[in-house]
């Protein structure tokens, strides 16, 4: 398990990137996505937590800013559906999360994995 701990006045948070699927911007705050839909709200930005996502290159999950107020782990996506502006992430075990992304985002994501995988 690969935990980061975030610090804040009042609180301490552990959260297991591994698990998560998704994170959002949500104003000064930020919104950590479980692939099971447990919700963490930390108390910084989205730049910090990636920033430290950045800093500690966690194994077992790959992290990817999608826009400006999202980020997603690559490991779990399953399909990029274009047309419908639509990511879907699943992790095997029934738990599933779609997120609407705009055309562009999503055909340069689409692209940049193509592009990896062949």
């Amino acid at each position: 398990m690969a935990k980061i701990y975030f610090n804040s006045r009042d609180e301490l948070i552990a959260v297991d990137f591994e698990r998560v699927g998704v994170i959002q911007a949500n104003g000064n705050y930020t919104r950590v996505i479980y692939m099971n839909k447990h919700e963490v709200t930390l108390s910084m930005g989205i730049t910090k937590v990636s920033e430290s996502l950045q800093k500690h290159q966690l194994p077992g999950a790959r992290f990817i800013r999608i826009g400006r107020s999202c980020i997603i782990n690559h490991t779990f996506m399953e399909r990029i559906d274009v047309a419908r502006q639509l990511i879907v992430l699943t992790d095997g075990e029934g738990h599933e999360i779609r997120l609407k992304a705009s055309k562009p985002v999503l055909k340069s994501y689409k692209g940049s994995v193509v592009n990896v995988k062949g």
